[in-house]
């Protein structure tokens, strides 16, 4: 029998031993969404350097370089590289197909890369301003490296699709959908691993790429079916926040026992063919409108048995012509509307494990629509699963987009929806789109005098504008930033502090716009008694800049430039404010008395009002 003492040193490290088992595999037994704690360095595995730091904020000056300034507390993984502390960070657990979001921020002029399976390179760069970006390039997945004769040979890499790098010390976003390569019983790769999709910014910059190996400077070039992240410590400073991942290495859901009824009728609402008997019945293998003997003038109900592998939240995405509602396990999923061919509605539930009855009940009555159905449903251990036959869905082939280029100074007069964190804010009906070759875009409000948003990237989707019958409206095709939809100049009181003085008291009134020789225009407005004339420039190809002329400035009244309105405003240099949790900045001339005030749940940056008042926009 074991000594006491040696027993309970066997249970310790036994016990550290399923400790560490339950971090390697828990994501790869679960399958489950994950956030990263980054409270401490659990996640990742240990290393005798110590580039790697757990902070609570980060701040990176815009104009040094490879500078990041911490401060103490959680959430926020940086590296503060130096000549002997220069370590890659690797994942305890390991990855097949995968998604995986998060925040990070570049210092200026620094170089990072996180790697898929510790293989496959998607490069984090200093990228601002860049006009034609590179495999290099933010965004880029890096290009594969051998050597021949001791000389290093680059091939292959895929550049993003647009520069939509914001600048160094802001807060970026990257979502990347991967799938793994594919191995037979044998151990024989038969299908490369492949980048789905990337989105920065809220842009799709790389999507379906083909990676024939691993890129440059991987854990191993002999490929796996998983592999951990690795993130590039070894080259500059760096940050990231809100690390998400979601394996989807899990079987999907099978949906079976599909069952119709079809009535014949031209039904106005269900209560005219849920009590009537069915002019047909049966039992098929996949959705399929065509149960169906006409196009037009019929109703439809399907059941099935939805098997899900693992409980949790799963999406399911309709694209059906007519009107329908969907229940799922008895609960209405999707109440009843309708919708046109290529229109598709989507809504998330919790399901339990096991089997899960679905049943959809559609209608249609509009003769000039061509019928079609699909149904999808994601799982949090697998990607989107289509249930339909091919042909349910050929009549859904989306139009062909109607895009706008800006190869040269553009404007476009249009509605403009602006939205902000996904969800609409306001349209404005007076909307004009300023399109610049640089890639740099706005949208002024002329009800106001606000620039609405801006983005970078491509110019404008008018396919809302023009195709069919249009509501109007175009859309931004770029990374887009929504700012204060308000106007500039602002009632202050006798100490200069903000007094909220809605638009219609202020006798604002526009007077339209020039165009310069280059067709830039420049925009013309009275409010206040002021009459104003408002020049948005484009400075290095990086950011914009804004001069105003006032005229007729009242001594008897207060006023100041409301420039920017966000959730939190600070004050980085004499010069530079970050808004919006460092979502960009605003430089003022040096010497401006420029003040930030709280409004409401809002915070404000004022400058005073002169003749001739300049400032910037930088993201």
């Amino acid at each position: 029998m074991l000594p006491k003492t040696i027993t309970q040193i066997l249970k310790t490290l036994l016990m550290k031993y399923l400790i560490l088992c339950m971090v390697i595999f828990s994501p790869l037994l679960t399958n489950a969404q994950q956030k990263v704690p980054l409270d401490d360095m659990s996640f990742w595995k240990p290393s005798d350097k110590t580039n790697w730091q757990i902070a609570g904020d980060v701040t990176a000056n815009i104009y040094h370089h490879e500078l990041i300034t911490l401060t103490s507390g959680k959430g926020v993984l940086a590296n503060l590289p130096d000549p002997k502390n220069r370590s890659n960070l690797q994942s305890i657990a390991e990855y097949g197909d995968v998604d995986v979001s998060f925040d990070f921020m570049m210092a200026a002029h620094s170089n990072s890369g996180f790697y898929l399976m510790g293989r496959y390179e998607i490069q984090l760069l200093d990228s601002w301003g860049v006009k034609n970006p590179a495999t290099g390039d933010c965004g880029g997945i890096y290009k594969r490296r051998r050597y021949e004769n001791g000389k290093e040979i680059l091939w292959e890499g895929h550049a993003p699709r647009l520069n939509a790098c914001l600048a160094p010390g802001l807060w970026q976003h990257l979502d990347i959908s991967f799938q793994a390569p594919r191995f037979d019983a044998a151990g024989k790769k038969v299908a490369n691993a492949k980048v789905l999709l990337i989105k920065m910014n809220g842009i799709t910059i790389q999507e379906n790429i083909e990676l024939t190996g691993p890129t440059g400077g991987p854990i191993s070039e002999t490929e796996a079916p998983i592999g951990p992240f690795m993130i590039q410590g070894d080259h500059g400073a760096v940050a990231f926040r809100n690390f998400v991942v979601s394996n989807l290495n899990g079987k999907p859901a099978d949906f079976s026992n599909i069952n119709y009824k079809v009535f014949y009728g031209k039904f106005k609402e269900p209560a005219d063919f849920l009590s009537k008997k069915p002019d047909a019945t049966g039992t098929i293998d996949k959705l399929t409108w065509d149960v169906s003997k006409q196009e037009n003038d019929f109703a439809e109900i399907f059941t099935g048995i939805l098997n899900v592998p693992v409980a949790g939240k799963h999406q399911f995405s309709f694209q059906i012509a007519g009107k329908y509602y969907v229940k799922v396990s008895g609960k209405e999923l999707l109440p009843n509307a309708w919708t046109f061919t290529n229109d598709k509605r989507t809504a998330e539930m919790d399901l339990p494990a096991g089997d899960v009855p679905v049943e959809i009940t559609i209608y249609k009555t509009d003769d000039w629509m061509s019928p079609v159905l699909g149904m999808a449903v994601q799982g949090p251990n697998f990607r989107s699963v289509q249930y339909q036959s091919l042909g349910s869905l050929l009549a859904g082939s989306p139009n062909d987009p109607i895009y706008l280029e800006a190869n040269e100074p553009t404007i476009l007069r249009s509605f403009s929806d602006v939205v902000k964190n996904g969800k609409k804010q306001k349209r404005i009906t007076h909307a004009v789109n300023v399109g610049h070759q640089d890639r740099l875009h706005y949208t002024y409000n002329l009800s106001n005098g606000a620039i609405a948003q801006i983005w970078k990237g491509d110019f404008l989707d008018t396919s809302p504008m023009w195709d069919n019958r249009g509501d109007g409206s175009s859309r931004p095709r770029g990374a887009v930033l929504a700012l204060t939809n308000s106007p500039l100049l602002v009632a202050t009181d006798s100490k200069g502090t903000l007094t909220e003085t809605p638009t219609e008291n202020a006798n604002y009134r526009a007077l339209g716009y020039d165009l310069d020789a280059n067709n830039l225009p420049t925009f013309r407005y009275q409010i206040f008694g002021s009459e104003i004339e408002d020049q948005i420039r484009i400075t290095d190809g990086k950011y914009l800049t804004r001069s105003l002329n006032v005229k007729n400035i009242d001594p008897n009244k207060s006023a100041m430039l409301r420039v920017a309105v966000g959730s939190s405003i600070s004050k980085l240099t004499d010069e530079i404010y970050e808004v919006d949790g460092k979502s960009y900045y605003i430089k003022v001339p040096a010497g401006t008395l420029a003040t930030i005030e709280k409004v409401g749940e809002n915070t404000v940056l004022l400058i005073p009002v002169k003749e001739k008042v300049e400032y910037a926009i930088m993201w």
